[in-house]
């Protein structure tokens, strides 16, 4: 069970009212209330790091594998498999550059129970992952290394909330972003293994503006890094059968977060400012595992299918704070020692789940190659609704491509849906939509 709240703290109220979709992954800052004197405050109202719709650590990336639904464990044999299992890079032959870029589009309108309805949008394009292979040989044993990059939990957009009395514009930049060195290898007839080591970096910086009665900017600088280890294992039966699994190992990640914010009040019309510092900030990010089967019945048609589970009610951050508006209590406001990451205003969190189904065809021409791609997934998240059970979004994928010699260029449609009451028994209807590029070069030499 999480870790309560502090003494003094606040009640846990509007939990998911101003939760917004996002796609890797979405940072959110609410305006704070100026606090009662000697009375301390959540860190919802500056803080609500939110990654609805993209909760699985165990997710990769590229447009082949999402517009299969993602059930990718069991069939990874391209320059993107080190994102899905790094077991899979031991299919490549020939050295291999990949890019995959993504753009995100969610939409979230909320229903309170009184009020206005409140609705938020988020747009925002960027590189997903980037990735270099080359193939190995020693012996009997053969696979590929590989250096790669990969935006895990994308917090890059330009967002815009209406509320009844209030215009926010959000200005996100940045992402938790993996450096990955990995390699894998075929070391019996039916056994390949692989493994990659992992470097966390980057973060988020946000710049938020609410107008209103009161006008408030508040800046966030939140920097992390940190180290993890990714296993993955294919097992073939058979040729046309491959069963695969990845472990994705826990980590503790120190933190840099800086915190700023400005206040007008009409009243006085002079601004007032705050700022405060920390590096003893510690963000503990969990393990996450994932097992996946795909069927190769014929030449041109594979059927895949995965559960991933990614173990969010381990995760905490720790030593967290909140800004006073100037003229209260010095810096930090608050000082938390432990709490829920990233549902950081509730007392419980709950583990993610995927189940994700998918199939391809490629219609085989005499000079190139056309996939045709389809998936279905459900995704379930870390929060709980109003009637105590988390929610359940499902989704979508289309996909299709062209193989011209030694390019690969495929495109990817997802669409994810999810709709459900928060505790107040508000409504919350969200839509998210992305979508993949991906351009793969395989280099075969002058032969």
């Amino acid at each position: 069970m999480p870790e309560h709240q502090p003494e003094g703290s606040l009640p846990h109220s509007g939990v998911v009212r101003a939760r917004c979709l996002w796609l890797a992954a979405l940072a959110t800052i609410l305006l704070s209330p100026e606090p009662a004197s000697g009375q301390a405050v959540t860190p919802l109202p500056q803080d609500e790091l939110d990654f609805q719709g993209r909760a699985s650590l165990a997710l990769g990336s590229g447009a082949r594998a999402l517009g299969m639904g993602g059930a990718f464990l069991a069939r990874a044999d391209d320059a993107t498999a080190a994102s899905w299992n790094p077991a899979g890079l031991s299919y490549l032959r020939l050295p291999e550059i990949s890019l995959v870029g993504v753009s995100n589009n969610s939409d979230t309108v909320t229903t309170p129970t009184t009020g206005a309805v409140e609705d938020s949008r988020v747009r925002a394009s960027e590189p997903d992952f980037m990735a270099a292979a080359m193939p190995v040989d020693a012996g009997k044993v053969s696979g590929a290394v590989q250096v790669s990059f990969q935006r895990v939990l994308s917090l890059d957009a330009e967002r815009t909330i209406h509320r009844q009395n209030a215009r926010i514009e959000q200005d996100f930049q940045g992402g938790f972003d993996v450096l990955a060195l990995g390699t894998g290898l075929k070391v019996t007839r039916s056994l390949r293994l692989g493994f990659t080591l992992n470097r966390w970096l980057n973060g988020y910086r946000q710049t938020r503006v609410r107008e209103g009665v009161n006008r408030t900017i508040q800046d966030i600088d939140f920097q992390l890094s940190g180290w993890n280890v990714n296993f993955g294992a294919l097992w073939s039966p058979n040729e046309s059968l491959n069963v695969g699994a990845v472990v994705k190992t826990p980590f503790e990640a120190p933190v840099r977060l800086e915190r700023t914010r400005q206040d007008v009040f009409p009243v006085s019309g002079a601004p007032r400012s705050n700022s405060f510092v920390s590096e003893d900030v510690r963000l503990e990010l969990p393990a996450a595992i994932g097992f996946g089967v795909s069927w190769r019945p014929r030449s041109p048609l594979t059927i895949s299918a995965d559960y991933t589970r990614t173990f969010w009610s381990s995760a905490r951050i720790r030593n967290f704070f909140t800004l006073p508006i100037a003229g209260d209590p010095a810096p930090p406001d608050t000082l938390f020692e432990t709490l829920n990451y990233p549902a950081v205003d509730e007392e419980f969190q709950e583990d993610t789940e995927q189940f994700r189904l998918g199939a391809e065809y490629v219609v085989i021409g005499p000079h190139l190659k056309i996939p045709f791609r389809a998936g279905f997934f459900t995704d379930r998240q870390y929060f709980r609704g109003g009637n105590g059970r988390a929610p359940v979004f499902v989704g979508l994928t289309l996909g299709t491509g062209i193989i011209v010699g030694p390019l690969l260029f495929d495109v990817a449609f997802v669409r994810e849906i999810g709709d459900y009451l928060d505790r107040e028994g508000n409504g919350i209807d969200v839509r998210i939509r992305r979508l993949y590029l991906s351009l793969i070069y395989r280099h075969r030499g002058s032969s």
